[in-house]
């Protein structure tokens, strides 16, 4: 496949990405309010299997075809210069955009980190199975989503892994989303650069909503 086909697939894929990043953060944010709420929110989400494993299919889907594509052009930019330059001058590129392999590695640990933590309840985290609550639409206990967010995200290491996380996430939002609009042909330097200013704010909204909740929960404000 071309570069610019390869550089298409990053941008829809990306979007993809983003776009289910969004409503994650939207949905955790109910962790502010009365346990039940976000209780009522994860068992809604998970009482249609269907519906709840193709949205991870398709996330896992894009996710492949994402790093898939960024390895391919890292290839085609190495065969491209098999040389490696004795001195490298960044010639004005940001550092987002020097350092997309690296956010982009450290934001796979952290999925994966993420998913031991809260999806597969490994050790030391095994505890989180035996947390449940009641909610009204059913008779039987449902797990406490509230719970596991609370104990989960107190231990100031846990907290502070999330928070290096999330500072993967801004930097590599903050170049993804203006490379994605440079991929689709929707820049014009000689305009506004608002595509980089969305992209700076998409970047900030994402650090600071996810951001929130480890620091509220760590200094006692979420219990």
């Amino acid at each position: 496949m071309s570069t610019i086909g390869l550089k298409i697939l990053m941008g829809v894929t990306g979007l993809i990405l983003v776009g289910y990043i969004s409503l994650h953060m939207l949905g955790n944010w109910q962790v502010f309010l009365p346990a039940v709420y976000i209780n009522q929110y994860s068992y809604l989400l998970k009482s249609v299997p269907l519906l709840l494993w193709s949205v991870r299919l398709v996330l896992l889907a894009s996710f492949a075809v994402h790093v898939a594509s960024a390895v391919r052009l890292a290839q085609l930019r190495r065969a491209a210069r098999p040389k490696r330059y004795d001195q490298i001058k960044p010639n004005g590129a940001s550092w987002e955009s020097r350092s997309m392999l690296l956010t982009g590695i450290g934001l796979g640990l952290f999925v994966l980190f993420h998913l031991y933590h809260f999806t597969w309840h490994f050790p030391p985290f095994s505890a989180f199975d035996r947390f449940s609550a009641r909610l009204s639409e059913t008779s039987h206990p449902v797990p406490d989503v509230h719970r596991m967010m609370v104990e989960g995200l107190r231990n100031p290491w846990v907290a502070g892994a999330y928070l290096l996380g999330m500072s993967c996430l801004f930097f590599h939002i903050r170049h993804g989303i203006d490379g994605i609009f440079s991929s689709f042909g929707l820049v014009n330097r000689r305009s506004f650069p608002w595509e980089r200013w969305l992209a700076h704010a998409l970047g900030w909204v994402f650090f600071l909503g996810f951001s929130a909740i480890p620091v509220a929960i760590v200094l006692g404000w979420v219990r």
